[in-house]
Protein backbone atom coordinates (compact mmCIF):
# COMPACT_ATOMS: atom_id res chain seq x y z
CA UNK A 1 0.00 0.00 0.00
CA UNK A 2 1.29 3.40 -0.97
CA UNK A 3 0.37 6.70 0.63
CA UNK A 4 1.34 9.92 -1.10
CA UNK A 5 0.83 13.42 0.21
CA UNK A 6 0.72 16.71 -1.75
CA UNK A 7 3.87 18.77 -1.29
CA UNK A 8 1.77 21.76 -0.27
CA UNK A 9 0.13 19.78 2.52
CA UNK A 10 3.51 18.59 3.73
CA UNK A 11 4.80 22.15 3.76
CA UNK A 12 1.83 23.36 5.79
CA UNK A 13 1.83 20.51 8.27
CA UNK A 14 5.58 20.26 8.91
CA UNK A 15 6.97 23.71 8.22
CA UNK A 16 4.43 26.37 9.08
CA UNK A 17 5.61 26.69 12.68
CA UNK A 18 9.26 26.96 11.71
CA UNK A 19 9.39 29.27 8.70
CA UNK A 20 8.05 32.81 8.51
CA UNK A 21 9.88 34.25 5.50
CA UNK A 22 10.94 32.68 2.23
CA UNK A 23 14.56 33.68 2.57
CA UNK A 24 14.87 31.64 5.77
CA UNK A 25 13.98 28.31 4.15
CA UNK A 26 17.09 26.17 3.75
CA UNK A 27 15.85 22.90 2.30
CA UNK A 28 17.64 19.57 2.63
CA UNK A 29 18.83 18.66 -0.88
CA UNK A 30 17.02 15.29 -1.15
CA UNK A 31 13.33 14.45 -0.79
CA UNK A 32 12.62 11.48 1.45
CA UNK A 33 10.77 8.21 0.91
CA UNK A 34 9.82 6.36 4.11
CA UNK A 35 9.66 2.58 3.95
CA UNK A 36 8.16 0.28 6.59
CA UNK A 37 8.26 2.88 9.37
CA UNK A 38 6.03 1.85 12.27
CA UNK A 39 3.63 4.04 14.22
CA UNK A 40 6.09 4.03 17.13
CA UNK A 41 8.99 5.35 15.05
CA UNK A 42 7.14 7.60 12.60
CA UNK A 43 6.28 10.61 14.86
CA UNK A 44 9.88 11.17 16.02
CA UNK A 45 11.21 10.49 12.52
CA UNK A 46 8.87 13.05 10.99
CA UNK A 47 9.85 15.58 13.63
CA UNK A 48 13.56 15.09 13.01
CA UNK A 49 13.08 15.36 9.26
CA UNK A 50 11.01 18.50 9.62
CA UNK A 51 13.70 20.07 11.80
CA UNK A 52 16.10 19.54 8.89
CA UNK A 53 13.54 20.89 6.40
CA UNK A 54 13.32 17.57 4.58
CA UNK A 55 10.31 17.12 2.31
CA UNK A 56 8.72 13.70 2.82
CA UNK A 57 7.53 12.86 -0.66
CA UNK A 58 5.86 9.51 0.02
CA UNK A 59 5.48 6.70 2.55
CA UNK A 60 5.42 2.98 1.70
CA UNK A 61 4.65 -0.19 3.58
CA UNK A 62 7.38 -2.19 1.82
CA UNK A 63 10.33 -1.99 -0.53
CA UNK A 64 8.41 -3.23 -3.57
CA UNK A 65 5.99 -0.30 -3.66
CA UNK A 66 8.88 2.09 -3.02
CA UNK A 67 10.78 0.63 -5.98
CA UNK A 68 7.75 1.07 -8.26
CA UNK A 69 7.68 4.75 -7.29
CA UNK A 70 11.41 5.18 -7.99
CA UNK A 71 11.11 3.53 -11.40
CA UNK A 72 8.42 6.06 -12.28
CA UNK A 73 10.86 8.97 -11.72
CA UNK A 74 14.03 7.79 -13.49
CA UNK A 75 17.17 9.85 -13.02
CA UNK A 76 15.98 11.57 -9.83
CA UNK A 77 17.62 10.90 -6.48
CA UNK A 78 15.59 10.31 -3.34
CA UNK A 79 16.65 9.58 0.21
CA UNK A 80 15.19 6.21 1.22
CA UNK A 81 14.64 5.87 4.97
CA UNK A 82 13.85 2.24 5.79
CA UNK A 83 13.13 0.72 9.18
CA UNK A 84 15.07 -2.52 9.46
CA UNK A 85 13.68 -4.79 12.18
CA UNK A 86 14.56 -8.24 10.86
CA UNK A 87 16.65 -10.24 8.40
CA UNK A 88 13.74 -10.07 5.95
CA UNK A 89 13.96 -6.26 6.10
CA UNK A 90 17.67 -6.36 5.29
CA UNK A 91 16.81 -8.47 2.24
CA UNK A 92 14.36 -5.75 1.14
CA UNK A 93 17.07 -3.15 1.71
CA UNK A 94 19.55 -5.15 -0.40
CA UNK A 95 17.09 -5.52 -3.28
CA UNK A 96 16.30 -1.81 -3.18
CA UNK A 97 19.99 -1.02 -3.26
CA UNK A 98 20.56 -3.27 -6.27
CA UNK A 99 17.46 -2.25 -8.22
CA UNK A 100 17.63 1.50 -7.50
CA UNK A 101 21.32 2.09 -8.07
CA UNK A 102 22.61 5.40 -6.78
CA UNK A 103 19.75 6.06 -4.37
CA UNK A 104 21.03 6.78 -0.83
CA UNK A 105 19.53 4.56 1.85
CA UNK A 106 19.39 5.34 5.55
CA UNK A 107 18.53 2.34 7.73
CA UNK A 108 16.83 2.68 11.13
CA UNK A 109 17.80 -0.24 13.36
CA UNK A 110 16.97 -1.20 16.92
CA UNK A 111 19.98 -3.34 17.89
CA UNK A 112 18.30 -4.52 21.09
CA UNK A 113 16.60 -7.49 19.44
CA UNK A 114 19.46 -8.51 17.14
CA UNK A 115 22.80 -6.65 17.48
CA UNK A 116 23.95 -8.04 14.13
CA UNK A 117 21.24 -6.10 12.24
CA UNK A 118 23.34 -2.93 12.12
CA UNK A 119 26.19 -4.72 10.35
CA UNK A 120 23.75 -6.59 8.09
CA UNK A 121 22.09 -3.32 7.08
CA UNK A 122 25.47 -1.87 6.09
CA UNK A 123 26.35 -5.01 4.13
CA UNK A 124 22.99 -4.79 2.37
CA UNK A 125 23.85 -1.31 1.05
CA UNK A 126 22.75 1.28 3.62
CA UNK A 127 24.78 4.48 3.27
CA UNK A 128 24.20 5.21 6.96
CA UNK A 129 22.72 3.26 9.86
CA UNK A 130 21.00 5.03 12.78
CA UNK A 131 20.07 3.35 16.04
CA UNK A 132 16.53 3.35 17.41
CA UNK A 133 15.17 5.06 19.38
CA UNK A 134 16.27 8.11 17.43
CA UNK A 135 18.76 10.51 18.95
CA UNK A 136 18.78 13.93 17.28
CA UNK A 137 22.54 14.45 17.08
CA UNK A 138 23.18 10.97 15.69
CA UNK A 139 20.39 11.27 13.14
CA UNK A 140 21.47 14.71 11.93
CA UNK A 141 25.09 13.63 11.60
CA UNK A 142 23.98 10.70 9.43
CA UNK A 143 21.79 12.94 7.28
CA UNK A 144 24.57 15.43 6.71
CA UNK A 145 27.02 12.66 5.81
CA UNK A 146 24.58 11.21 3.25
CA UNK A 147 24.12 14.63 1.63
CA UNK A 148 27.88 15.03 1.32
CA UNK A 149 28.47 11.45 0.12
CA UNK A 150 25.92 11.81 -2.66
CA UNK A 151 27.13 15.14 -3.97
CA UNK A 152 24.67 17.43 -2.23
CA UNK A 153 26.51 19.11 0.64
CA UNK A 154 24.04 21.12 2.74
CA UNK A 155 24.33 24.89 2.55
CA UNK A 156 26.87 25.83 5.18
CA UNK A 157 26.27 29.08 6.98
CA UNK A 158 29.18 31.44 7.39
CA UNK A 159 29.90 31.91 11.10
CA UNK A 160 31.64 35.06 12.34
CA UNK A 161 32.43 36.06 15.91
CA UNK A 162 33.37 39.62 16.86
CA UNK A 163 35.68 39.68 19.88
CA UNK A 164 36.71 42.71 21.90
CA UNK A 165 40.21 42.69 23.33
CA UNK A 166 39.13 44.98 26.16
CA UNK A 167 36.01 46.53 27.63
CA UNK A 168 34.93 49.74 25.94
CA UNK A 169 36.59 49.05 22.59
CA UNK A 170 33.20 49.09 20.82
CA UNK A 171 33.07 45.46 19.69
CA UNK A 172 29.30 45.24 20.20
CA UNK A 173 28.73 48.32 18.04
CA UNK A 174 30.91 46.83 15.32
CA UNK A 175 29.16 43.44 15.61
CA UNK A 176 25.72 45.01 15.20
CA UNK A 177 26.66 47.16 12.22
CA UNK A 178 28.79 44.42 10.65
CA UNK A 179 25.76 42.09 10.69
CA UNK A 180 23.48 44.82 9.38
CA UNK A 181 25.83 45.65 6.49
CA UNK A 182 26.34 41.97 5.63
CA UNK A 183 22.58 41.55 5.28
CA UNK A 184 22.25 44.74 3.24
CA UNK A 185 25.08 43.97 0.82
CA UNK A 186 24.06 40.34 0.33
CA UNK A 187 20.34 41.14 0.42
CA UNK A 188 19.87 37.97 2.46
CA UNK A 189 18.98 37.47 6.09
CA UNK A 190 21.80 37.73 8.63
CA UNK A 191 21.40 36.76 12.28
CA UNK A 192 23.24 38.49 15.13
CA UNK A 193 23.52 36.51 18.36
CA UNK A 194 24.61 37.96 21.70
CA UNK A 195 27.36 36.15 23.57
CA UNK A 196 26.57 37.78 26.93
CA UNK A 197 23.82 35.32 27.77
CA UNK A 198 23.31 36.00 31.50
CA UNK A 199 23.11 39.78 31.21
CA UNK A 200 23.11 41.24 27.72
CA UNK A 201 22.99 44.74 26.34
CA UNK A 202 21.70 44.31 22.81
CA UNK A 203 17.97 44.38 23.66
CA UNK A 204 18.28 47.64 25.59
CA UNK A 205 20.53 49.08 22.89
CA UNK A 206 17.88 48.38 20.24
CA UNK A 207 14.86 49.08 22.53
CA UNK A 208 13.31 45.67 21.87
CA UNK A 209 11.58 43.20 24.18
CA UNK A 210 11.81 39.68 22.68
CA UNK A 211 9.54 36.92 23.97
CA UNK A 212 12.50 34.60 24.46
CA UNK A 213 16.16 35.29 25.17
CA UNK A 214 19.19 33.04 24.77
CA UNK A 215 19.04 32.56 28.54
CA UNK A 216 15.49 31.20 28.15
CA UNK A 217 16.53 28.92 25.29
CA UNK A 218 19.48 27.42 27.14
CA UNK A 219 17.72 27.40 30.52
CA UNK A 220 15.02 25.12 29.05
CA UNK A 221 17.54 23.05 27.11
CA UNK A 222 15.23 20.03 26.82
CA UNK A 223 12.81 22.19 24.80
CA UNK A 224 15.46 23.72 22.55
CA UNK A 225 14.47 23.26 18.92
CA UNK A 226 14.24 25.23 15.71
CA UNK A 227 10.78 26.57 16.52
CA UNK A 228 11.90 28.13 19.83
CA UNK A 229 14.97 29.65 18.19
CA UNK A 230 12.69 31.13 15.52
CA UNK A 231 10.42 32.59 18.21
CA UNK A 232 13.38 34.21 19.97
CA UNK A 233 14.43 36.17 16.88
CA UNK A 234 13.54 39.86 16.52
CA UNK A 235 13.68 41.61 13.17
CA UNK A 236 15.67 44.85 13.37
CA UNK A 237 16.22 45.67 9.70
CA UNK A 238 15.04 44.19 6.43
CA UNK A 239 17.92 41.72 6.40
CA UNK A 240 18.86 41.58 10.08
CA UNK A 241 17.43 39.58 12.96
CA UNK A 242 18.85 39.38 16.47
CA UNK A 243 18.83 36.86 19.30
CA UNK A 244 19.64 38.56 22.59
CA UNK A 245 20.85 37.69 26.06
CA UNK A 246 18.87 38.31 29.23
CA UNK A 247 17.97 42.01 29.38
CA UNK A 248 15.52 42.59 32.24
CA UNK A 249 17.34 40.54 34.88
CA UNK A 250 20.59 38.67 35.49
CA UNK A 251 19.90 35.03 34.59
CA UNK A 252 22.13 32.40 36.25
CA UNK A 253 22.36 30.09 33.23
CA UNK A 254 25.21 27.58 33.28
CA UNK A 255 26.74 27.39 29.82
CA UNK A 256 28.16 24.19 28.37
CA UNK A 257 29.70 23.37 25.00
CA UNK A 258 26.79 21.02 24.26
CA UNK A 259 24.22 23.77 24.80
CA UNK A 260 25.98 26.54 22.95
CA UNK A 261 26.96 24.41 19.96
CA UNK A 262 23.45 23.03 19.61
CA UNK A 263 22.03 26.56 19.63
CA UNK A 264 24.61 27.59 17.04
CA UNK A 265 23.69 24.63 14.85
CA UNK A 266 19.99 25.49 14.96
CA UNK A 267 20.64 29.17 14.26
CA UNK A 268 22.75 28.29 11.21
CA UNK A 269 19.68 26.63 9.69
CA UNK A 270 17.89 30.00 9.62
CA UNK A 271 20.40 32.23 7.80
CA UNK A 272 23.39 32.08 5.46
CA UNK A 273 25.47 34.24 7.79
CA UNK A 274 25.48 34.17 11.60
CA UNK A 275 27.41 36.86 13.49
CA UNK A 276 28.10 36.42 17.22
CA UNK A 277 28.91 39.32 19.51
CA UNK A 278 31.43 37.51 21.72
CA UNK A 279 31.43 37.86 25.47
CA UNK A 280 34.37 39.23 27.49
CA UNK A 281 34.99 35.90 29.23
CA UNK A 282 37.78 33.75 27.87
CA UNK A 283 37.27 30.32 29.39
CA UNK A 284 37.80 26.89 27.83
CA UNK A 285 34.16 26.93 26.73
CA UNK A 286 34.69 30.18 24.81
CA UNK A 287 37.74 28.90 22.97
CA UNK A 288 35.96 25.64 22.15
CA UNK A 289 33.14 27.73 20.67
CA UNK A 290 35.61 29.82 18.67
CA UNK A 291 37.06 26.73 17.03
CA UNK A 292 33.67 26.32 15.31
CA UNK A 293 33.93 29.76 13.70
CA UNK A 294 35.03 30.37 10.14
CA UNK A 295 36.01 34.00 10.71
CA UNK A 296 36.97 36.14 13.71
CA UNK A 297 36.90 39.93 13.89
CA UNK A 298 39.27 40.99 16.69
CA UNK A 299 38.65 44.51 17.96
CA UNK A 300 40.87 46.79 20.03
CA UNK A 301 41.10 50.53 20.54
CA UNK A 302 44.25 52.61 19.95
CA UNK A 303 45.67 52.49 23.47
CA UNK A 304 48.68 50.58 24.78
CA UNK A 305 46.67 48.37 27.21
CA UNK A 306 44.08 47.46 24.56
CA UNK A 307 46.75 46.63 21.94
CA UNK A 308 48.59 44.53 24.51
CA UNK A 309 45.37 42.64 25.32
CA UNK A 310 44.82 42.05 21.61
CA UNK A 311 48.31 40.56 21.24
CA UNK A 312 47.66 38.26 24.20
CA UNK A 313 44.32 37.16 22.74
CA UNK A 314 45.86 36.45 19.33
CA UNK A 315 48.66 34.41 20.93
CA UNK A 316 46.13 32.37 22.89
CA UNK A 317 44.07 31.69 19.76
CA UNK A 318 47.23 30.43 18.06
CA UNK A 319 48.00 28.14 21.01
CA UNK A 320 44.48 26.74 20.81
CA UNK A 321 45.01 26.09 17.09
CA UNK A 322 42.00 28.17 16.14
CA UNK A 323 41.95 28.01 12.34
CA UNK A 324 39.40 30.77 11.72
CA UNK A 325 40.36 33.57 9.35
CA UNK A 326 41.18 36.63 11.45
CA UNK A 327 40.50 40.32 10.78
CA UNK A 328 42.22 42.76 13.14
CA UNK A 329 40.27 45.98 13.68
CA UNK A 330 41.34 49.12 15.54
CA UNK A 331 38.19 50.97 16.53
CA UNK A 332 37.87 54.66 17.44
CA UNK A 333 40.87 55.29 15.21
CA UNK A 334 42.32 58.76 14.62
CA UNK A 335 44.31 58.87 11.40
CA UNK A 336 46.20 61.93 12.68
CA UNK A 337 47.79 59.94 15.50
CA UNK A 338 51.53 59.45 15.05
CA UNK A 339 51.80 56.85 17.82
CA UNK A 340 49.36 54.41 16.21
CA UNK A 341 49.75 54.51 12.46
CA UNK A 342 48.24 51.65 10.44
CA UNK A 343 51.65 50.56 9.25
CA UNK A 344 53.13 50.56 12.75
CA UNK A 345 50.17 48.63 14.17
CA UNK A 346 50.50 45.96 11.47
CA UNK A 347 54.18 45.54 12.37
CA UNK A 348 53.49 45.30 16.11
CA UNK A 349 50.67 42.78 15.65
CA UNK A 350 52.50 40.81 12.93
CA UNK A 351 49.51 40.86 10.57
CA UNK A 352 49.47 41.75 6.85
CA UNK A 353 46.61 44.23 7.23
CA UNK A 354 44.98 46.21 9.99
CA UNK A 355 41.46 47.52 9.46
CA UNK A 356 40.48 50.76 11.14
CA UNK A 357 37.11 52.23 12.10
CA UNK A 358 37.13 56.00 12.45
CA UNK A 359 36.35 57.65 15.75
CA UNK A 360 32.85 59.02 15.19
CA UNK A 361 31.48 59.92 18.59
CA UNK A 362 28.47 61.85 17.30
CA UNK A 363 27.38 59.20 14.78
CA UNK A 364 27.72 56.30 17.21
CA UNK A 365 25.99 58.23 20.01
CA UNK A 366 23.13 59.15 17.70
CA UNK A 367 22.63 55.49 16.77
CA UNK A 368 22.75 54.39 20.41
CA UNK A 369 20.25 57.01 21.53
CA UNK A 370 17.87 56.10 18.71
CA UNK A 371 18.29 52.35 19.22
CA UNK A 372 19.24 51.92 15.56
CA UNK A 373 22.05 50.79 13.32
CA UNK A 374 24.45 53.39 11.93
CA UNK A 375 22.94 52.90 8.47
CA UNK A 376 19.59 54.14 9.78
CA UNK A 377 20.68 56.76 12.31
CA UNK A 378 23.82 58.17 10.70
CA UNK A 379 24.16 56.98 7.10
CA UNK A 380 27.01 59.43 6.42
CA UNK A 381 29.02 58.23 9.42
CA UNK A 382 32.76 57.78 8.83
CA UNK A 383 32.65 54.76 11.11
CA UNK A 384 29.94 53.19 8.94
CA UNK A 385 32.02 53.69 5.80
CA UNK A 386 34.93 51.87 7.45
CA UNK A 387 32.69 49.04 8.70
CA UNK A 388 31.32 48.61 5.19
CA UNK A 389 34.88 48.24 3.87
CA UNK A 390 35.51 45.64 6.57
CA UNK A 391 32.36 43.77 5.52
CA UNK A 392 33.54 43.61 1.92
CA UNK A 393 36.85 42.15 3.07
CA UNK A 394 35.05 39.58 5.24
CA UNK A 395 32.79 38.61 2.34
CA UNK A 396 35.71 38.51 -0.08
CA UNK A 397 34.43 41.33 -2.28
CA UNK A 398 36.80 43.60 -4.16
CA UNK A 399 36.54 47.37 -3.93
CA UNK A 400 35.04 47.41 -7.43
CA UNK A 401 32.11 45.33 -6.20
CA UNK A 402 31.81 47.13 -2.87
CA UNK A 403 28.22 48.10 -3.55
CA UNK A 404 27.39 45.03 -5.61
CA UNK A 405 23.99 43.53 -5.04
CA UNK A 406 24.15 39.78 -4.49
CA UNK A 407 20.44 39.36 -5.12
CA UNK A 408 19.68 37.60 -8.41
CA UNK A 409 16.29 39.25 -8.49
CA UNK A 410 17.82 42.71 -8.21
CA UNK A 411 20.36 41.88 -10.92
CA UNK A 412 17.58 40.79 -13.27
CA UNK A 413 15.69 43.96 -12.50
CA UNK A 414 18.71 46.03 -13.50
CA UNK A 415 19.04 44.10 -16.76
CA UNK A 416 15.34 44.62 -17.47
CA UNK A 417 15.73 48.33 -16.76
CA UNK A 418 18.62 48.63 -19.24
CA UNK A 419 16.66 46.78 -21.91
CA UNK A 420 13.72 49.12 -21.32
CA UNK A 421 15.97 52.16 -21.73
CA UNK A 422 17.11 50.88 -25.12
Amino acid sequence: MHRQFPASALRRSYYSTYVTTEEQVIMYPLKALLVGCTDVVRPNLRRELSMLNVVIESEFLDGRSCLSHLLAIPGEKRLIVIQTDSTADTVQLERLNEAATGQPILSLVDPGGDPSLMVRAMRAGAAQVVRLPLESDDFRAAMQRIAIQFGHPPTESRTITVLGASEGCGASTIALNLASEIGRIRQAMCILGEGSVNFGRLANYLSIEPQLTIANLLGDYELLDLERVQRSMTKVDEYLQVIVGSYNCISPVKLTAEKTLKLLGLTKQLADVVVVDGRYVYEDLDFEFLTQMQQLVLVAKPTVPSIHNLMTLMAHLAQRECLAQQFVVINQFDSRSEDFSVRRLAEILSVPKVFTVAADIEGVRSAENCGQTLRRAAPRSRALADITRLVNAVLGLSSKTEHADWSLGAALNRVAHLVHLR
